[in-house]
Order: structure tokens, then C-alpha cells, then sequence
């Protein structure tokens, strides 16, 4: 029998169990959110004084699938972009290739940067069967010793590049590595050298913490230090640099927490991510990822013991100790290193010996720069729906749709063509921008946002808003060839006049007048746009609707157009990426794909943090697209646009058109073949005169830019053009062409659209005028210069 009554000890359990509550709650309150603080830290969706990722930006990869167009000049493009070295015998270190009659050997370096959706994995041996510019065949020979496992689950490829690092002005370089990325020798060198017993303790190591606290009493504050790697941790994360007896008492308590919380793995690869190891090259650098591309110009994969021993040794001091600065301090670093390590069995007394007669790194690696800040900046503004916290300091992977063969070579071409094509100084100089996209997918291949461009400024390919002039005229053509629009029918033969004549009444008359001051009573459709005809756009924008025209252009992802008579004449403004999107829906079957820089966006586990999507929006019938690619095409075979096939040697199907506005204060040329479409603006920020049209300005531009792209591109047909009905037409009455018809064009229809009358107007007034026009040109030629070389007779010549 109890000596309490009953009720006593109900009193004193109940009390009991008050006091257990009381302090389940405690803990509680207090380690929930320590708990959640420490798991937001762990994946980087929180940052500390210590603890900050940016944001690293690939480049896109080079996929090896047996079946894509992969021209030998392309691929080898993409090697020296990544620099990848050419060798006379089979290659066998990553990074390097051979080219022989038979094809490509390659030892392609693999990706293990970050968790790719498209790839993760060592380096690779490769051989290409390379035909007709497309990749017949490739075999895997495997991967090689001492690496990590190539990745066989995904297509063999070229790796990304790293291009840029998102941050958010704090200038440290941090990059998060798996803890089993990096090698054993390092992790035990760290731990013999900063904290021996890291594995017997719970985040503090007592008999150093009492020496410390003493120590620190009698002097009034912090003298020294003696903390664990926990505790160095916890101070990274959460305390800064703050000297004080409770900073340091606090740091104790986070220590003991996080030796609760997460295992000593977990805290050791937190620790090697969080050390800084000193500065260089105008940045600080954090984690040993870092450490080894400044210090050993290895990745944290390939360092070694003598590596391991020099950055162990340089923690303490790693600005002062730094062997680019001090060289005798740094040895004698590393030597104490190798003393903890002899001492604690991490190397023997010859490796310790080995080591400290190996030389010491004489120049920093490089780190790699911020490059192609257009399209950074352009991928920044993809990103704004993920916070800054994590876009800028999160440790994010950012996969972009960016080729760098073609970035390389669009950046060198733009440059040049503009330094060829106008006056430079430092107050106006003459800028320009380019876009490329895949027609397909809305992927942006390539982007040029201004000359000289630095991030953050005025991105002229994707803000600037100008006047396109007549680049706009295929959203006319297409918009009145598409059938499934009401109104009155049309084929690229039908006929339309081009007499001068004023638009509107009133203060809303406008009298529009063709470039070479000529004027038809009638043209086809086809000619009036491969000649650029002003007057017979405008009818036809008449005949439409300016209204129905500004809602087809909204529908090609041209928004907020005025329904002006002038509307076809591009009296509105565009952005080049925008324009650029636009024609790619030709060339895609008449689907628009929204424009993207990025593939994939993943945090340091290699999850997705933002869904990727390209909306695809059908704007014209596949018919119609196919038949405005023919349009384009005849703009390039008869037309303004002809100089691509007889002065830059284009073979492969394309198609194109030129925009000049009032005053040639704006050149445009945008183009599309079955695999890309391309856009050149040419201009000054504060619009003046170039003092040419675009034919001169912009299409060489985006003829050498292009032209190097596709260079060795197989041909191929545009999508849907099989179908179409081809016939050979008079380009002036629209029937089919005779014998006695001076200008001819090929033109290609919808099915059962093709005009089947033949032609019976008498020409020979027209080939008298060719007749003297190509007369006064022989004359001009043998005995003056020309300013242009003449394609057609002076009714016909485009300006």
C-alpha cells in the first residue's frame, strides 16, 4: 500500500506530466525551426554569412544521335569552342579528338558539374561515322580509369559549358560538391589538420573549448578559437565573424544541434562547401571546388595528395599563405599539414617526404569568366519567377538552349560586320543585334544584344522597339493566303495593282510610294513581295482589313499594332526576338513556339525548380506555311534578296526579306531555312540615317553570320513542302509563263490552286527595256563603277 493517498499522486503525475509537456514544447519550439533552418540551409534555399551559391549557367550540349544533321565543320566547332585539342594519333585524355577518312574519335570529357536531366557522368571514348552532314553511326568504347562512369543512359554528347554565374553582388565564387565527388586524401587531410576527433565528438571537442573559454575570460573577450569543424560550421552559417564570449557560447549550442541533426557526412561535405579559401582575381573564393580550380587548376575530382596537403595547410591563412604571394609560407603550411596527416595515418613518411619535395603551383588556374551578357541577362529575365534567394544564391544549375559554336561565331560576325558598315565613335557608334531560334521547339540558339556589350545593359535584341519597315510584309502575304480566313481568296499568283493611289481622307490620307518611285498596273502576289512593292502591300492591307492584318500579327506573338493603313509597311514597332519568333513559324509548319533560353533549371540534388515549357500556338494552316516558305524562297531565288545565292554562296534552301524604314534609319534582314530562323537589326540607339538600305547593311551581316553556321548543312525541304503544287508563272500577270515571257518565276501552290491559263501578253516592249537596261550596265561596267549590279529590268529592279 502506498504511504500517498491516491489523489496526492494523481496531483503529482498530473504535475509530472505538466513538466515533461512543458519541456516536450521547449524543445520543441526550439528545435522544429532549428531543425527546418538547418534542412532550408542544406538545400540551399537559405543562405548564411558563409553560405551563399550563386547560380552557375550552362551552355546547351551537343547531343550524338544517329540521325541529326552534324556537318563536320559544325562539329568541329563546337570541339575548338570547347577546346578540345586536335591529335595526329588516337586520342586518349578527355578533350581530345581525331579526324580521318573514316570519321571522328573523340574522348569527349563527360559532365559532372551539376545534376543535368540530359546527362551525368565521366569521360567517354567515341567514334562518329560522320555522312552527307548528318552522324550515321556512333560507338561507345567506354569510359577510362581513375574517372567516373560515363553515363550510358543518355546519348553520348559534348558537355555543357559554364558561361556565367548568377550572384547577387556578394563576390564570392562558391559551387556546391557532392561530398563523394571529393577524394578521400582531402577529406581526411582536412579533418588531421582542422579537427582530429571530428569523429569521436558531438560538436565540441571539451578539453579545447575549456582551454578557449579560459583563455578568452582572462583576456575579455576572443583570443582563441580551438573550434571543431561543427562548430566552424555553425558559425558560417548562422554567427559571421563576431567575436564575442556569447557569439562563441552560441556557436557551442548550434554545434551540439547540428551533430543531432545530420550525420558527419553530411556535416563535413556542408563544411567543405562553406571554407573560404582566400581571394584571387578580384573574387573570394568558398569551398573546395573553388579551392582547386584557383589553387590546383584541377576539378575537386582530380586532386591529390600534395593538392590535399596545400589546401589543408592554407585554411588557416589562405591570403597570406597563398603560394602566388608568399611561396616559403606556403610550403612551410603545407609541411604542418603533412604533419597532421603523418600523425593521424593519412599518408606514410615517403608520401609525407614525396610531398614536400613537389613543387608548389606557380600560377592560379583560371576561373572561368562571365561570358555573352545579352544572354545572360536575357536568361535573368526567364528566371524572375524564381525568387532571388535562390536564382542568385542558391547554388542553382541553370541548362540554357545556348549553341556555343554559334554564339562564338554570331558575336565574331556581328562585330565585324558593323565595324566594316559604319563609322565608330565612342558617343554613337553603329550597333546592331541578332537572334537565332530553333523553329521547332522556340529553343534561342544564339543572341547578340548590342556591340560591346556589358550585363545589365540595354539588351537591343530582345527591348529595343523599332519601326521593321518591310520585313513585316510576310505577315501580310501570309495572312492573305491563309484559308481559313474569311474573305476574298488569294495564291501567290493572283494579281494585285500597284498604281499609286492615297489611303484614307482627311488628316488620315496617306500616299504611300514605291522605293524606285515605278509603279505596276498589276503584279502578282509573289513578285510584289520579292520586289518589296510598297504601293501593292498597301492595296492589299486595304483589301484585308488593317484590323484583320493587326490580328494576324497578333497571333504570330506581334502584340499591341496599331490597325493602320500603313500597318504592312512595319509604321509599327517590334523587337527583334520578337520579329524573329515570328518567321520561325514558317519553317515550323505554321506552329509558334515561344522563345526560351533555358532547358532546365535544377538545384544542387539535380530536382527541378522551375517547369520549362515552349507553348506552341497554331497560327497558320501547314499548307500556308508552306507556301509563304516558297514565298521567302522566291524573295531569295528572284528578288531583293538575291545577293545570298550569287555573293554568299547559299545552296541549301532559304528564304528571307529585308526591312528598311523612312530615312534608312533601321535595316533589317531576317531569314529562315528548315532548321533555323535568324534576325539582324542594324541601327543607332538614337535613330540617324545609315545612309543605305538594309541589303547593304543588314543581309551581309546575317549572311556571314549564318552562312558560318550552316556551313556543310545538308538540304533538306522546308516542312510541308512536299505536297505543294510547282509551276512556272509570269510574275506580272500571274498565268503560266511562255516562251515569250520575260519574267519568270517558279512558284509553288496549295494543291489544285495553281493557275492553269497560259500567258498571251506580248512582252517585246518589256525585253526591249531589259535589252537597253542590261546595254547601259555593259557600258557602265566596261568604262565606270556601279552602284549595284542589276538582277532585272528597270520595271523590275527592287530597291
Amino acid at each position: 500500500m502506498s504511504p500517498f493517498p491516491i489523489g496526492l499522486r494523481r496531483r503529482r503525475n498530473r504535475r509530472l506530466l505538466l513538466h515533461v509537456a512543458l519541456v516536450a514544447l521547449i524543445v520543441a519550439a526550439i528545435g522544429v525551426p532549428f531543425l527546418l533552418s538547418v534542412r532550408a540551409l542544406r538545400e540551399l534555399r537559405r543562405s548564411g554569412s558563409a553560405w551563399s551559391f550563386p547560380s552557375r549557367v550552362f551552355s546547351d550540349g551537343v547531343a550524338f544521335e544517329p540521325g541529326r544533321v552534324l556537318p563536320l565543320p559544325y562539329l568541329e566547332r563546337q570541339l575548338a569552342a570547347r577546346g578540345y585539342v586536335r591529335s595526329a594519333r588516337d586520342p586518349a585524355r578527355p578533350g581530345s579528338y581525331r579526324v580521318d577518312p573514316r570519321g571522328v574519335s573523340i574522348v569527349v570529357r563527360g559532365f559532372s558539374a551539376a545534376h543535368d536531366p540530359a546527362g551525368y557522368g565521366g569521360p567517354e571514348r567515341l567514334r562518329l561515322s560522320i555522312a552527307n552532314g548528318r552522324l550515321v553511326a556512333v560507338r561507345r568504347l567506354g569510359g577510362l580509369r581513375g574517372y567516373l562512369a560515363p553515363d550510358l543512359a543518355h546519348p553520348a554528347r559534348l558537355e555543357p559549358v559554364l558561361i556565367a554565374r548568377l550572384t547577387d553582388g556578394n563576390s564570392t565564387l562558391r559551387t556546391w560538391v557532392d561530398l563523394e565527388r571529393v577524394p578521400r586524401v582531402v577529406r581526411d587531410a582536412i579533418v588531421a589538420s582542422e579537427d582530429r576527433r571530428f569523429q569521436q565528438h558531438l560538436g565540441l571537442d571539451p578539453r579545447a573549448n575549456l582551454r578557449a573559454v579560459f583563455t578568452n575570460l582572462r583576456a575579455g573577450g576572443v583570443r582563441e578559437g580551438a573550434s571543431t569543424i561543427t562548430q566552424q560550421l555553425a558559425r558560417g552559417l548562422w554567427f559571421g565573424t563576431e567575436r564575442t564570449v556569447s557569439r562563441k557560447l552560441s556557436e557551442m549550442a548550434a554545434a551540439v544541434g547540428l551533430e543531432l541533426v545530420l550525420s558527419k557526412d553530411q556535416i563535413l561535405e556542408m563544411y567543405l562547401n562553406s571554407v573560404f579559401w582566400g581571394s584571387g582575381q578580384g573574387r573570394n573564393l568558398g569551398g573546395i571546388a573553388e579551392a582547386a580550380r584557383f589553387y590546383c587548376d584541377v576539378p575537386v575530382e582530380s586532386l591529390d595528395v600534395a593538392d590535399a596537403a596545400l589546401l589543408a595547410g592554407l585554411m588557416p591563412a589562405p591570403n597570406s599563405a597563398s603560394p602566388f604571394r608568399n611561396r616559403r609560407l606556403a610550403a612551410a603550411r603545407r609541411d604542418m599539414a603533412l604533419r597532421d596527416m603523418l600523425a593521424a595515418g593519412v599518408v606514410d613518411s615517403a608520401t609525407a617526404s614525396r610531398v614536400r619535395r613537389s613543387p608548389l603551383p606557380r600560377r592560379p588556374g583560371r576561373t572561368s569568366p562571365d561570358r555573352f551578357p545579352a544572354f545572360v541577362d536575357h536568361v535573368r529575365e526567364a528566371l524572375r519567377g524564381v525568387p532571388a534567394s535562390r536564382s542568385q544564391r542558391g547554388g542553382l544549375a541553370i541548362f540554357t538552349t545556348l549553341d556555343l559554336g554559334w554564339q562564338l561565331g554570331a558575336e565574331a560576325r556581328v562585330t565585324h560586320g558593323l565595324a566594316q558598315r559604319g563609322a565608330d565613335t565612342r558617343e554613337a557608334p553603329l550597333q546592331g543585334a541578332f537572334v537565332a531560334l530553333d523553329p521547332g521547339t522556340g529553343q534561342i540558339r544564339a543572341m547578340v544584344g548590342g556591340r560591346r556589350y556589358q550585363s545589365g545593359d540595354f539588351n537591343r535584341a530582345t527591348r529595343a522597339l523599332r519601326q521593321c519597315g518591310s520585313a513585316i510584309k510576310p505577315i501580310v502575304y501570309a495572312a492573305a493566303l491563309e484559308s481559313e480566313r474569311r474573305g476574298p481568296r488569294f495564291t501567290p499568283a493572283s494579281i494585285i495593282p500597284d498604281l499609286r493611289r492615297t489611303f484614307g481622307r482627311g488628316a488620315n490620307a496617306w500616299t504611300p510610294q514605291n522605293a524606285n518611285g515605278e509603279y505596276h498596273a498589276r503584279v502578282t502576289l509573289a513578285r510584289a513581295l520579292c520586289l518589296s512593292l510598297n504601293v501593292a502591300t498597301a492595296t492589299l492591307v486595304d483589301t484585308l482589313g488593317p484590323g484583320e492584318v493587326a490580328r494576324f500579327a497578333e497571333r504570330f506573338g506581334l502584340r499591341d499594332m496599331r490597325p493602320v493603313a500603313s500597318i504592312g509597311l512595319g509604321s509599327n514597332e517590334v523587337t527583334l526576338l520578337d520579329l524573329t519568333a515570328a518567321y520561325s513559324v514558317f519553317p515550323a509548319a505554321g506552329v509558334r513556339h515561344a522563345p526560351s533560353p533555358l532547358r532546365a533549371v535544377v538545384d544542387t540534388r539535380g530536382r527541378p525548380v522551375m517547369r520549362i515549357e515552349h507553348p506552341a500556338t497554331r497560327v497558320l494552316s501547314p499548307t500556308t506555311a508552306a507556301v509563304m516558305s516558297g514565298m521567302l524562297r522566291n524573295v531569295v531565288e528572284y528578288g531583293i534578296a538575291s545577293p545570298l545565292r550569287w555573293a554568299y554562296q547559299f545552296t541549301i534552301p532559304v528564304g528571307g526579306k529585308t526591312g528598311t524604314t523612312n530615312d534608312q534609319r533601321d535595316a533589317w534582314f531576317m531569314g529562315v531555312t528548315p532548321d533555323l530562323a535568324a534576325g539582324v537589326w542594324v541601327g543607332f540607339d538614337r535613330p540617324r540615317t545609315l545612309h543605305r538600305d538594309a541589303a547593304g547593311v543588314a543581309l551581309p551581316i546575317w549572311a556571314a553570320a549564318v552562312g558560318e553556321m550552316l556551313e556543310g548543312w545538308p538540304s533538306q525541304p522546308f516542312a510541308g513542302e512536299e505536297p505543294l503544287e510547282s509551276a512556272w508563272i509570269d510574275g506580272w500577270t500571274g498565268d503560266r509563263a511562255g516562251a515569250q515571257c520575260p519574267s519568270v518565276m517558279q512558284l509553288r501552290f496549295a494543291p489544285g490552286t495553281a493557275p492553269t491559263r497560259y500567258c498571251q501578253t506580248d512582252h517585246a516592249a518589256d525585253w526591249d527595256r531589259i535589252l537597253a537596261a542590261r546595254f547601259a550596265d555593259s557600258l557602265a561596267a566596261m568604262y565606270g563603277p556601279l552602284d549595284s549590279l542589276p538582277l532585272y529590268g528597270p520595271a523590275e529592279r527592287p530597291q
